[in-house]
Protein backbone atom coordinates (compact mmCIF):
# COMPACT_ATOMS: atom_id res chain seq x y z
CA UNK A 1 0.00 0.00 0.00
CA UNK A 2 1.36 3.58 -1.35
CA UNK A 3 1.48 5.61 1.90
CA UNK A 4 1.81 9.91 0.94
CA UNK A 5 4.73 11.41 2.19
CA UNK A 6 5.09 15.44 3.29
CA UNK A 7 7.57 17.95 3.90
CA UNK A 8 9.24 18.90 7.13
CA UNK A 9 12.05 20.65 8.75
CA UNK A 10 14.40 18.21 10.74
CA UNK A 11 16.99 20.51 12.40
CA UNK A 12 17.21 22.99 9.30
CA UNK A 13 17.01 20.22 7.14
CA UNK A 14 14.31 19.75 4.35
CA UNK A 15 13.07 16.34 4.25
CA UNK A 16 10.41 14.33 2.87
CA UNK A 17 8.92 11.10 4.95
CA UNK A 18 5.58 9.62 5.85
CA UNK A 19 4.39 10.54 8.62
CA UNK A 20 5.49 8.39 11.51
CA UNK A 21 7.28 8.29 14.69
CA UNK A 22 9.28 10.81 16.16
CA UNK A 23 11.54 10.38 19.07
CA UNK A 24 11.11 11.95 22.02
CA UNK A 25 14.33 11.95 23.61
CA UNK A 26 18.06 11.35 22.20
CA UNK A 27 19.00 7.39 21.55
CA UNK A 28 22.28 5.94 21.56
CA UNK A 29 24.26 7.43 18.52
CA UNK A 30 24.09 5.50 15.23
CA UNK A 31 26.39 3.55 13.45
CA UNK A 32 26.51 4.51 9.65
CA UNK A 33 29.04 2.00 7.62
CA UNK A 34 30.35 3.80 4.44
CA UNK A 35 30.00 1.13 1.63
CA UNK A 36 32.48 2.02 -1.82
CA UNK A 37 33.46 -1.04 -4.15
CA UNK A 38 36.54 -0.87 -6.07
CA UNK A 39 37.39 -2.21 -9.63
CA UNK A 40 40.12 -0.10 -11.92
CA UNK A 41 39.49 2.84 -9.23
CA UNK A 42 43.17 4.10 -8.94
CA UNK A 43 42.65 7.43 -10.21
CA UNK A 44 39.32 7.81 -8.08
CA UNK A 45 39.21 6.25 -4.66
CA UNK A 46 41.46 8.38 -2.90
CA UNK A 47 38.91 11.71 -3.51
CA UNK A 48 35.93 9.51 -2.70
CA UNK A 49 37.43 8.39 0.63
CA UNK A 50 38.83 12.11 1.51
CA UNK A 51 35.12 13.24 1.27
CA UNK A 52 34.28 11.09 3.86
CA UNK A 53 36.69 11.50 6.26
CA UNK A 54 36.10 14.84 5.68
CA UNK A 55 32.18 14.93 7.14
CA UNK A 56 31.47 16.74 9.87
CA UNK A 57 29.90 13.58 11.35
CA UNK A 58 32.96 11.14 11.75
CA UNK A 59 31.03 8.05 10.11
CA UNK A 60 31.48 4.26 12.32
CA UNK A 61 33.69 2.82 9.68
CA UNK A 62 34.53 2.80 5.77
CA UNK A 63 34.53 -0.77 4.18
CA UNK A 64 36.13 -1.19 0.57
CA UNK A 65 35.21 -4.20 -1.01
CA UNK A 66 37.93 -5.33 -3.62
CA UNK A 67 35.56 -6.27 -6.35
CA UNK A 68 38.78 -8.94 -7.55
CA UNK A 69 40.52 -5.51 -9.29
CA UNK A 70 43.61 -6.19 -11.27
CA UNK A 71 45.42 -3.42 -10.01
CA UNK A 72 46.54 -2.63 -6.25
CA UNK A 73 43.97 -1.30 -4.47
CA UNK A 74 46.72 -0.43 -1.22
CA UNK A 75 49.23 1.72 -3.27
CA UNK A 76 46.55 3.93 -4.58
CA UNK A 77 44.93 4.30 -1.34
CA UNK A 78 48.71 5.15 0.33
CA UNK A 79 48.31 6.45 3.64
CA UNK A 80 44.74 6.22 3.66
CA UNK A 81 44.67 2.72 3.56
CA UNK A 82 44.98 3.16 7.65
CA UNK A 83 41.54 4.87 7.20
CA UNK A 84 39.69 1.78 5.69
CA UNK A 85 38.53 -1.52 6.23
CA UNK A 86 39.10 -4.24 2.80
CA UNK A 87 37.26 -7.08 1.41
CA UNK A 88 38.81 -8.81 -0.90
CA UNK A 89 36.92 -11.62 -3.42
CA UNK A 90 36.91 -12.88 -6.76
CA UNK A 91 35.21 -10.37 -9.53
CA UNK A 92 31.67 -10.88 -9.62
CA UNK A 93 29.97 -6.99 -10.31
CA UNK A 94 28.91 -4.33 -8.05
CA UNK A 95 26.07 -6.17 -6.71
CA UNK A 96 28.04 -9.07 -4.73
CA UNK A 97 30.40 -6.36 -4.04
CA UNK A 98 28.02 -4.60 -2.00
CA UNK A 99 26.46 -7.70 -0.62
CA UNK A 100 30.55 -8.78 0.74
CA UNK A 101 31.34 -5.02 2.34
CA UNK A 102 27.22 -5.02 3.86
CA UNK A 103 28.30 -8.10 5.92
CA UNK A 104 31.59 -6.97 6.54
CA UNK A 105 30.52 -4.13 8.02
CA UNK A 106 29.12 -3.91 11.75
CA UNK A 107 26.98 0.13 11.50
CA UNK A 108 23.52 0.27 12.14
CA UNK A 109 22.68 1.43 8.77
CA UNK A 110 25.23 1.33 5.86
CA UNK A 111 25.70 3.63 3.12
CA UNK A 112 27.07 3.59 -0.45
CA UNK A 113 29.39 5.56 -2.10
CA UNK A 114 30.50 5.00 -5.41
CA UNK A 115 34.32 5.02 -5.94
CA UNK A 116 34.42 7.78 -8.48
CA UNK A 117 31.82 9.97 -6.26
CA UNK A 118 31.81 11.93 -3.42
CA UNK A 119 30.07 13.08 -0.37
CA UNK A 120 29.56 16.72 0.07
CA UNK A 121 31.16 17.47 4.21
CA UNK A 122 27.29 17.46 5.91
CA UNK A 123 26.04 14.05 4.09
CA UNK A 124 26.52 11.97 7.23
CA UNK A 125 25.23 14.77 9.58
CA UNK A 126 22.39 15.25 7.57
CA UNK A 127 21.49 11.13 7.61
CA UNK A 128 22.60 10.81 11.62
CA UNK A 129 20.04 13.91 12.19
CA UNK A 130 17.17 12.56 10.18
CA UNK A 131 17.55 8.89 11.64
CA UNK A 132 18.14 10.24 15.13
CA UNK A 133 14.70 12.28 15.05
CA UNK A 134 13.09 9.78 13.34
CA UNK A 135 13.81 6.09 14.58
CA UNK A 136 11.28 4.60 12.05
CA UNK A 137 12.76 4.94 9.21
CA UNK A 138 14.37 2.31 7.43
CA UNK A 139 15.58 4.19 4.62
CA UNK A 140 17.42 7.95 3.99
CA UNK A 141 18.59 9.53 0.78
CA UNK A 142 19.46 12.67 -0.55
CA UNK A 143 19.48 14.86 -3.31
CA UNK A 144 22.59 14.89 -5.39
CA UNK A 145 24.87 17.61 -7.86
CA UNK A 146 25.09 15.79 -11.11
CA UNK A 147 28.77 16.88 -12.58
CA UNK A 148 30.13 16.63 -16.10
CA UNK A 149 33.46 16.57 -15.64
CA UNK A 150 34.66 19.30 -12.99
CA UNK A 151 31.08 20.99 -13.96
CA UNK A 152 27.93 20.82 -12.13
CA UNK A 153 25.37 20.55 -14.90
CA UNK A 154 22.06 20.19 -12.97
CA UNK A 155 20.95 17.98 -9.34
CA UNK A 156 19.07 14.83 -9.42
CA UNK A 157 16.17 16.76 -8.11
CA UNK A 158 16.00 18.74 -11.47
CA UNK A 159 15.89 15.94 -13.35
CA UNK A 160 13.75 13.37 -10.80
CA UNK A 161 11.85 15.38 -8.48
CA UNK A 162 11.12 13.17 -5.50
CA UNK A 163 7.61 12.17 -5.30
CA UNK A 164 5.08 13.41 -2.57
CA UNK A 165 2.32 10.57 -3.80
CA UNK A 166 2.82 7.07 -5.78
CA UNK A 167 5.89 6.51 -4.80
CA UNK A 168 6.01 2.89 -5.76
CA UNK A 169 4.64 3.54 -9.64
CA UNK A 170 7.68 6.36 -9.44
CA UNK A 171 10.11 3.98 -8.35
CA UNK A 172 9.25 1.38 -10.71
CA UNK A 173 9.43 4.24 -13.73
CA UNK A 174 12.56 5.65 -12.41
CA UNK A 175 14.98 5.43 -9.41
CA UNK A 176 13.36 8.12 -7.73
CA UNK A 177 16.88 7.72 -4.97
CA UNK A 178 20.34 6.68 -5.58
CA UNK A 179 22.97 5.57 -3.30
CA UNK A 180 20.50 5.58 0.01
CA UNK A 181 21.30 4.99 3.48
CA UNK A 182 19.70 1.35 4.51
CA UNK A 183 19.02 -0.54 8.03
CA UNK A 184 21.57 -2.16 7.93
CA UNK A 185 19.28 -5.80 9.68
CA UNK A 186 17.14 -4.95 6.38
CA UNK A 187 19.49 -5.05 4.03
CA UNK A 188 20.32 -8.99 5.27
CA UNK A 189 17.01 -9.83 6.16
CA UNK A 190 16.24 -9.12 2.26
CA UNK A 191 19.10 -10.92 1.00
CA UNK A 192 20.89 -7.65 -0.10
CA UNK A 193 21.68 -6.78 -3.46
CA UNK A 194 20.38 -8.63 -6.76
CA UNK A 195 23.81 -10.12 -8.26
CA UNK A 196 22.01 -11.11 -11.25
CA UNK A 197 22.22 -7.20 -12.07
CA UNK A 198 25.01 -6.19 -14.04
CA UNK A 199 24.51 -1.68 -13.91
CA UNK A 200 21.27 -0.46 -12.21
CA UNK A 201 21.74 -3.11 -9.02
CA UNK A 202 20.82 0.35 -6.82
CA UNK A 203 17.56 0.99 -8.64
CA UNK A 204 16.75 -2.83 -8.15
CA UNK A 205 17.39 -3.19 -4.16
CA UNK A 206 15.95 0.52 -3.84
CA UNK A 207 12.63 -0.53 -5.38
CA UNK A 208 12.27 -3.71 -3.55
CA UNK A 209 12.39 -2.36 -0.63
CA UNK A 210 10.13 0.36 -1.22
CA UNK A 211 7.57 -2.44 -2.43
CA UNK A 212 8.55 -4.62 0.31
CA UNK A 213 7.20 -1.12 2.53
CA UNK A 214 10.61 0.25 3.47
CA UNK A 215 9.74 3.76 5.18
CA UNK A 216 12.17 6.34 3.47
CA UNK A 217 12.90 10.21 3.85
CA UNK A 218 14.61 11.85 0.84
CA UNK A 219 16.81 15.03 2.41
CA UNK A 220 16.31 17.63 -0.27
CA UNK A 221 20.03 19.46 -0.11
CA UNK A 222 22.22 18.03 -2.70
CA UNK A 223 24.70 16.20 -0.55
CA UNK A 224 26.17 13.67 -2.92
CA UNK A 225 28.32 14.12 -5.90
CA UNK A 226 27.41 12.46 -8.61
CA UNK A 227 30.65 12.72 -10.82
CA UNK A 228 29.39 11.66 -14.42
CA UNK A 229 32.42 10.79 -17.37
CA UNK A 230 32.49 8.35 -20.62
CA UNK A 231 34.63 5.66 -18.76
CA UNK A 232 32.40 5.70 -15.78
CA UNK A 233 30.22 2.95 -14.73
CA UNK A 234 26.76 4.97 -14.99
CA UNK A 235 28.06 6.04 -18.57
CA UNK A 236 28.94 2.62 -20.33
CA UNK A 237 27.55 -0.69 -21.44
CA UNK A 238 24.21 0.82 -23.12
CA UNK A 239 22.48 -2.51 -23.62
CA UNK A 240 22.90 -3.26 -19.98
CA UNK A 241 21.12 -0.65 -19.10
CA UNK A 242 18.38 -1.89 -21.19
CA UNK A 243 18.46 -5.26 -20.00
CA UNK A 244 18.45 -4.57 -16.65
CA UNK A 245 15.73 -2.50 -16.99
CA UNK A 246 13.47 -5.62 -18.59
CA UNK A 247 14.59 -7.55 -15.83
CA UNK A 248 13.74 -5.05 -13.36
CA UNK A 249 10.19 -4.63 -14.45
CA UNK A 250 9.54 -8.19 -14.61
CA UNK A 251 11.01 -8.19 -10.78
CA UNK A 252 8.35 -5.99 -9.96
CA UNK A 253 5.45 -7.42 -12.19
CA UNK A 254 5.48 -10.82 -9.66
CA UNK A 255 5.98 -8.65 -6.06
CA UNK A 256 2.69 -10.08 -4.64
CA UNK A 257 2.09 -6.30 -3.28
CA UNK A 258 1.40 -4.46 -6.93
CA UNK A 259 -2.19 -2.96 -7.34
CA UNK A 260 -4.24 -4.02 -10.24
CA UNK A 261 -3.10 0.08 -11.18
CA UNK A 262 0.52 -0.86 -10.46
CA UNK A 263 0.49 -3.99 -12.59
CA UNK A 264 -0.72 -2.56 -16.03
CA UNK A 265 1.36 0.33 -15.59
CA UNK A 266 4.24 -2.16 -15.03
CA UNK A 267 3.08 -4.34 -17.89
CA UNK A 268 3.26 -1.04 -19.83
CA UNK A 269 6.48 0.28 -19.08
CA UNK A 270 7.66 -3.43 -19.22
CA UNK A 271 6.58 -3.44 -22.90
CA UNK A 272 8.11 -0.26 -24.04
CA UNK A 273 11.57 -1.11 -22.16
CA UNK A 274 11.57 -4.24 -24.13
CA UNK A 275 11.37 -2.12 -27.21
CA UNK A 276 14.18 -0.32 -26.07
CA UNK A 277 16.11 -2.97 -26.23
CA UNK A 278 15.30 -4.29 -28.90
CA UNK A 279 16.40 -1.03 -30.73
CA UNK A 280 19.54 -1.15 -28.99
CA UNK A 281 20.48 -4.53 -29.92
CA UNK A 282 19.71 -4.07 -33.33
CA UNK A 283 21.79 -0.19 -33.25
CA UNK A 284 24.62 -2.72 -31.84
CA UNK A 285 24.84 -5.54 -34.86
CA UNK A 286 24.53 -1.99 -37.08
CA UNK A 287 27.76 -0.76 -35.14
CA UNK A 288 29.97 -4.11 -35.53
CA UNK A 289 28.42 -4.94 -39.28
CA UNK A 290 27.63 -8.32 -37.05
CA UNK A 291 25.48 -11.05 -39.40
CA UNK A 292 21.98 -10.37 -37.49
CA UNK A 293 22.19 -6.67 -38.03
CA UNK A 294 19.46 -7.07 -40.86
CA UNK A 295 17.11 -9.49 -39.11
CA UNK A 296 17.37 -7.18 -35.98
CA UNK A 297 16.72 -4.30 -37.78
CA UNK A 298 13.63 -5.78 -40.11
CA UNK A 299 12.10 -6.88 -36.51
CA UNK A 300 11.82 -3.51 -35.57
CA UNK A 301 9.93 -2.92 -38.81
CA UNK A 302 7.76 -5.76 -38.81
CA UNK A 303 7.14 -5.74 -34.91
CA UNK A 304 4.20 -4.51 -32.72
CA UNK A 305 4.56 -0.54 -31.02
CA UNK A 306 6.98 0.67 -32.88
CA UNK A 307 7.12 4.08 -33.87
CA UNK A 308 6.92 5.55 -37.36
CA UNK A 309 10.71 7.12 -37.01
CA UNK A 310 11.65 3.96 -35.57
CA UNK A 311 10.16 1.81 -38.57
CA UNK A 312 11.84 4.09 -40.83
CA UNK A 313 15.26 4.30 -39.54
CA UNK A 314 15.06 0.17 -39.52
CA UNK A 315 14.04 0.01 -42.82
CA UNK A 316 17.33 2.17 -44.23
CA UNK A 317 18.93 -0.02 -42.13
CA UNK A 318 17.51 -3.44 -43.65
CA UNK A 319 17.82 -1.94 -47.41
CA UNK A 320 21.93 -0.73 -46.37
CA UNK A 321 23.01 -1.54 -43.30
CA UNK A 322 26.14 0.22 -44.21
CA UNK A 323 24.85 3.41 -44.74
CA UNK A 324 22.67 3.14 -41.38
CA UNK A 325 25.93 2.31 -39.38
CA UNK A 326 27.63 5.48 -40.38
CA UNK A 327 25.03 7.42 -39.84
CA UNK A 328 25.12 6.14 -35.88
CA UNK A 329 28.74 6.61 -35.57
CA UNK A 330 28.21 10.39 -36.90
CA UNK A 331 25.16 11.30 -34.15
CA UNK A 332 27.47 9.19 -31.57
CA UNK A 333 30.34 11.73 -32.01
CA UNK A 334 28.06 14.63 -31.08
CA UNK A 335 26.49 12.86 -27.91
CA UNK A 336 27.54 12.54 -24.52
CA UNK A 337 27.97 9.63 -23.43
CA UNK A 338 27.51 10.41 -20.04
CA UNK A 339 24.14 12.25 -21.11
CA UNK A 340 22.30 9.27 -22.27
CA UNK A 341 23.71 7.68 -19.42
CA UNK A 342 21.32 9.45 -17.59
CA UNK A 343 18.32 8.83 -20.55
CA UNK A 344 18.86 5.18 -20.86
CA UNK A 345 17.95 5.19 -16.67
CA UNK A 346 14.95 6.94 -17.38
CA UNK A 347 15.79 10.27 -15.99
CA UNK A 348 14.40 13.23 -18.02
CA UNK A 349 17.21 15.86 -19.04
CA UNK A 350 17.63 19.42 -18.43
CA UNK A 351 17.20 21.46 -21.91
Amino acid sequence: MDVAASDSIVAGWRVTAPAGLVAEEVAEPLKLSVLITYFKGADVICDAVRSVLAQTVTPHEIVICDDGSPDDLLAALGPLREHVTIVRKENGGTGSALNAAMRAASGDYVVQLDQDDAFAPRRIEAIATVLTARPDLDVVATNAVIELGARQVTTLSVIDPYPLIDQRAAMIATCTFLWPTVRRSLLLDSGGWDETFKVIEDWGCALRLVLDGARVAYVHEPLYRWRLTPGSRSSSNRAAHFEDQVHLTENALVHPSLTAKERAAAKSLLAARRRSLAREHARRALEMRAPDARRRSLALVTGAGFDRATRGKAAVAVLSPSIAARFIARRREHNDPAFEALAERGFRLPA
